[in-house]
């Protein structure tokens, strides 16, 4: 008789990316002012849901493309957006019941140039990328019931992927503008940040509390004016629901943010001062709880010959969330004789983490943009990218795998001559996983046509050597390791000293 346990482990059904191009022909409608020169053609995808049906994952989202240009007067800074709806139909490997998706977009290239004043030809492509995990369930053998059968037992404990959701809510505000800001009349750009503060679980739910960091670059009606800009932080509190989440379930909150509704709003007197904020977030929860397995690992009769089933397996256990923001200082040099900054963003910057000699190493690539204005007042860009490193301490003692991203929370500057000093705050965050590699029993028959013979002696000499494990003697000849560990006052499961052993038959 067999005690078996299913065991249930993370396995990868999906991990890469899917392409989609951008192809436009696009006529400037009334509104828009002619095209003299442009500054910077932006692709913007964003992620608004996801689901998954037998063995096909579907995507779906928008792409918005912005383009910064200078009027015809060669002064004013512009920006014309479109935005049109995409779905992504990727198929994976085997079909899961409770999948975990994970999802993000990447921009591959954008060309934009102008075939007129008022008509535009943009091409180039974004991907969408995926991370699924399924569920794959084992049946493994714990332990025989037979009493001439000897059995070795390992305990392994771990925290095991228990649960899935994705949850969207909106945080909301009005939002004023400075005194003595001049009044806003159009949007040009905005960032976006959600960052995680804390998470309370409890029964079914989980308490999420965090900040969106909002960003805003706006134009006056004034033509000679020039852009300004407004940053904010937005303060929430969410319950999300998530099964299987209990006060001892360990929780992995994901912010993506998914849409950014933004009106200005006229006051009493009829000026412009304030913003009219919606934001829209999809929170990813992944639950992970505490588990200790038993199982067999090796076995042999004292009567008959055993034929064991071996099967291997990779556990993979969330070890520790590491989350702790990291200041990269940089300088770059200034083009065109940058007189003044007037927006300063980062690109979504790119982060690999790897577990090395006892540390966890994060390494990443900032991309820096810059409007300013020259020497002649004309507005104008340029990029940068910076690559940087940091390092936390980490205590493992298994192999690892890391999953890393990061986010820029603050970018200051310093104009120093023909240099920029900069200082950029990264939010960097990583789930470390434990891989435990085993080889399960998943069978075992007796080989009843092979009776092993038994030994007529009571006792036998044998010379071990220090470090023998004792198993492996009691084994070679079909004894116990109680029955060697009695019979010589020993305690431990290994010969400490090389030395004479009796060996009870």
């Amino acid at each position: 008789m067999l005690n078996r346990e299913v065991l249930s482990a993370s396995e990868v059904i999906y991990d890469g990316c899917q392409e989609q191009p951008i192809d436009l022909d696009i006529s400037l409608p009334d509104y828009c002012p002619d095209i003299q020169r442009i500054l910077k053609c932006q692709v913007c995808p964003s992620i608004t849901s996801r689901s998954v049906s037998g063995d096909r994952l579907e995507v779906e989202g928008t792409c918005a493309v912005r383009v910064y240009y200078l009027d015809a007067g060669g002064k004013a800074v512009r920006c014309y957006e479109t935005e049109s709806p995409y779905l992504t139909a990727i198929t994976l490997k085997q079909p899961s019941e409770r999948p975990r998706v994970l999802t993000s977009t990447r921009v591959e290239y954008i060309n934009c140039r102008p075939t007129s004043p008022r008509r535009l030809d943009i091409h180039g492509a974004f991907s969408v990328c995926a991370r699924v995990c399924g569920s794959s369930d084992m049946e493994i053998v714990t332990s025989a019931d037979d009493k001439d059968m000897e059995q070795q037992t390992k305990e392994l404990s771990c925290s095991m992927f228990s649960s899935f959701s994705q949850q969207p809510f909106t945080v909301e505000d009005t939002l004023e503008l400075t005194p003595g800001k001049t009044p806003a009349e159009t949007i040009l750009r905005t960032d976006t940040c959600a960052v995680l503060k804390s998470a309370e679980p409890m029964e079914g739910q989980v308490m999420a509390a965090g900040e969106v960091h909002l960003h805003i670059l706006y134009a006056s009606g004034n033509e000679n004016a020039e852009p300004e800009f407004m940053e904010y932080v937005m303060p929430f509190t969410q319950l999300l629901d998530c099964d299987g989440i209990s006060a001892q379930t360990t929780c992995r909150i994901q912010l993506t943010v998914s849409g950014v509704e933004i009106q200005v709003q006229e006051d009493y007197s009829g000026e412009s001062s304030a913003f009219d904020t919606h934001v829209h977030l999809l929170a990813s929860v992944t639950c992970f709880t505490p588990k200790t397995v038993t199982a067999l690992v090796d076995a042999y009769s004292r009567t008959y010959e055993l034929n064991i089933t071996r099967k291997q397996k990779t556990l993979e256990s969330l070890n520790s969330i590491v989350s702790d923001t990291c200041s990269h200082r940089f300088t770059v040099q200034c083009d065109d004789g940058l007189t003044k900054v007037l927006d300063l963003w980062s690109e979504p910057c790119t982060v690999t983490a790897a577990v090395e000699n006892g540390e966890l190493k994060f390494v990443g690539k900032l991309p820096i943009c810059v409007l300013a204005l020259n020497k002649d007042n004309t507005p104008f860009y340029f990029e940068r990218s910076t690559e940087f490193t940091c390092t936390k301490p980490i205590e493992t003692q298994t192999d690892t795998r890391c999953a890393a991203e990061g986010s820029v929370l603050s970018l200051n500057y310093h104009l120093a001559g023909g240099e920029m000093d900069l200082k950029a705050e990264i939010l960097l965050t990583a789930e470390v996983y434990g891989l435990q590699t085993f080889k399960f029993i998943t069978e075992i028959e007796e080989d009843t046509a092979h009776t092993k013979q038994q030994d007529t002696a009571a006792l036998c000499i044998y010379f071990a050597d220090a470090g023998e494990k004792l198993w492996d003697i009691a084994r070679h000849y079909c004894t116990s390791v109680q029955a060697i560990q009695e019979e010589n006052g020993l305690a431990g499961e290994t010969v400490e000293n090389q030395g004479m052993l009796l060996i009870p038959m």
